[in-house]
């Protein structure tokens, strides 16, 4: 049986090992730091927590990270990043098929879900509240950026890709529960080329496609003129 670490602490460097590729780092330590590197290029996980929790209430958490920002003035700007998902195509490859992605959250349902109160879902976002708010530029549960600067030669780009491939017919793209708390459906700003000029003559269709609604319980459309 192998020695006991009782210290991480006191671990500079720990090279690969019987068992390991050639240049793979396990472990990596200083100052209770801990870093695990796959290297050169091991297949499968670097590292997977797995647990099947036997508990019938209460919740339980397969990997939970927090940090508690607490600076050492009285105000701060720094940057705070509880959990980050970095997938990158490293520079001088060539990638023709698969995919690339940062964070990768799975629901899946092998059992039974019999409770109209059940829900799941794959990604979960929330504001949780305390504090205060004097000033924000914007407080949300989801925040979907982009910094690309190229041009994608051929195929589509979006901020939000939806599709279903399963064989179970959706009912709702997005479901919205406002209570009477959400005063707009969306903002547009900086709308050059997306928004038309606005006009006070009278409008005619000459053509036009209809998109399904339900609002307040009742199935309307709302009508897209076709140019």
């Amino acid at each position: 049986m192998g020695s006991v670490i009782t210290n991480l602490s006191g671990i500079l460097l720990q090279s690969a090992g019987v068992g390991t590729a050639a240049g793979e780092t396990l472990l990596q330590t200083k100052y209770g730091v801990v870093k695990f590197h796959s290297r050169p290029n091991i297949d499968g996980y670097v590292v997977e927590v797995k647990s099947e929790p036997t508990s019938v209430s209460g919740t339980h958490f397969g990997i939970e990270t927090t940090v508690d920002h607490k600076p050492s003035t009285a105000t701060s700007a720094l940057g705070v990043r509880g959990v980050g998902g970095i997938a990158r195509l490293k520079a001088t490859y060539t990638m023709t098929g698969g995919s690339v992605i940062g964070s990768y959250g799975q629901v899946c349902n092998l059992g039974t879900v019999n409770g109209s109160g059940a829900i799941l879902s794959g990604l979960y976002g929330l504001i949780e509240d305390g504090g205060t708010y004097t000033a924000v530029g914007h407080v949300n549960a989801a925040w979907l950026d982009s910094h690309l600067a190229q041009t994608v030669t051929a195929g589509l780009s979006e901020l939000l890709y939806m599709t279903n491939n399963g064989a179970t017919v959706m009912d709702n793209a997005f479901y919205i529960y406002a209570g009477d708390k959400i005063t707009n459906l969306f903002t547009i700003d900086t709308a050059s080329g997306m928004v038309s000029d606005s006009t006070t003559a009278d409008y005619t269709f000459t053509k036009t496609r209809k998109i399904k609604v339900n609002v307040g319980g009742e199935t309307g459309y709302i009508v897209v003129d076709i140019i």
